[in-house]
């Protein structure tokens, strides 16, 4: 599995890497909602193809953001969002992740990978850097974040130990399993300091994703 295929990076106007994200059709990638809640899409671009920035990959202009209607920022309920590239990914070198639509359950191993910084308020990595991690008791994660956010059931935790986990530009990357995508980085308290890491569940979203979505595998192009 080559995660640069399918991985994006979002970047803004400069180049600087903000948000991950996930190819999951032709013109379409999903990402956090935090990540683009009130960005323009022509100071977003998308770079899909390569797990070194400074090294290939294509870039893509963005032309439109769907934002889950029921987003909650506070709470970083329904944290999804699609973003949709004005020219069609190139399937030569681009993956489209399928979703995951099985349930998750604890001791579930997932791969997240990202360009997040390495350790607290650091600078956002120029090369992708992969992990594997075990799905966390819900229970547990719930008890431990109790004094940030309620862990809802649309979202699940990782965790594993300290020095392990996500940072500041994971963000909106995607965590797979089977090749499978099954959740978008979404909150934590940063960066691997001892508490897990929340995502947003696919599997809510399936219908939702799918829905957006339906035309963008054909074979004629999508206006913006």
């Amino acid at each position: 599995m080559y995660f640069g295929r399918f991985h994006a990076s979002l970047q803004n106007i400069t180049g600087h890497h903000v948000c991950g994200g996930a190819v999951v059709s032709r013109y379409h990638i999903v990402t956090a909602a935090h990540c683009v809640l009130g960005a323009e899409p022509q100071y977003i671009k998308a770079v899909v193809g390569t797990a070194n920035l400074d090294d290939g990959g294509i870039q893509h202009d963005v032309c439109s953001i769907n934002i889950h209607k029921e987003y909650n920022f506070t709470e970083r309920i329904n944290d999804i969002a699609l973003i949709k590239v004005k020219q069609p990914f190139d399937l030569k070198y681009t993956d489209v992740l399928t979703l995951y639509e099985t349930e998750l359950v604890e001791g579930d191993e997932v791969i997240l990978s990202g360009f997040g910084a390495r350790k607290p308020n650091g600078e956002s990595s120029r090369i992708m850097h992969k992990l594997t991690l075990p799905v966390f008791s819900q229970e547990t994660c719930r008890f431990a974040m109790r004094y940030t956010r309620n862990v809802t059931e649309r979202m699940f935790c990782t965790f594993t130990r300290i020095g392990e986990g996500t940072c500041h530009g994971d963000s909106g990357g995607p965590l797979v399993k089977n090749y499978q995508l099954v959740g978008l980085v979404s909150w934590g308290i940063p960066c691997a300091v001892g508490f897990p890491d929340v995502h947003t569940r696919i599997t809510p979203y399936v219908t939702w994703i799918n829905e957006q979505t339906k035309y963008a595998n054909c074979y004629w192009e999508m206006p913006c």
